[in-house]
């Protein structure tokens, strides 16, 4: 399966074409080949109606499995928008905690994004996960959480930036449970 992952998608394509043609090619030679022509004026009538019939299934199964993957990939990309918007507000709400914490929270959100890129969404592919992304926000958590506010702006900028790296921690895991709920299904 990692292999098909590789290949450029339209190579892929006009490969799958090549073979479908090849295949329905070859099958009909080979039942041309294999049955007299007298049978098939026989079975005329009644062939015409059995593929009609087939062709209507295929095409509403087809129309329900497009459909259902069109409604996974808006709900994965919904949740991919969310948790980048978390990462974002994360960084921006830090702007009111001291220069140490916000400098830290900064830096473990510009590391967790590099980190999915290039860590996190290869792995993905082989249906794993990066725990390096995990450690980075959990870091900026444990920054933000143990500081005492010495004011209502750092009290104010604490709770908005906890509230976010919350936010990015609960669309993680939810990535995560769909991902593995993907996983046993396959």
């Amino acid at each position: 399966m990692m292999i098909l992952y590789s290949v450029p998608s339209l190579i892929l394509l006009l490969a799958a074409i090549v073979v479908a043609v090849a295949v329905a090619g070859g099958g009909q030679i080979y039942v041309h080949h294999r049955f007299r022509d007298q049978d098939f004026v026989q079975h005329n009538e009644v062939g015409g109606i059995i593929i009609a019939v087939v062709g209507s299934v295929y095409a509403v199964v087809l129309g329900f499995l497009t459909v259902i993957v069109w409604q996974h990939f808006r709900a994965e990309r919904q949740l991919v928008i969310l948790e980048s918007a978390a990462a974002t507000d994360a960084w921006h709400t830090a702007v009111g905690l001291p220069s140490i914490i916000q400098e830290q929270v900064r830096r473990d959100m510009l590391n967790y994004a590099d980190d999915m890129i290039a860590h996190e969404w290869p792995a993905m592919l082989h249906g794993h996960f990066d725990v390096g992304a995990d450690l980075l926000l959990m870091d900026a958590m444990s920054a933000v959480g143990s500081f005492s506010p010495k004011n209502m702006r750092e009290s104010n900028a604490q709770a908005v930036t906890l509230q976010q790296l919350g936010i990015l921690h609960d669309e993680r895991q939810q990535t995560y449970s769909r991902e593995r709920q993907r996983c046993l299904m396959v």
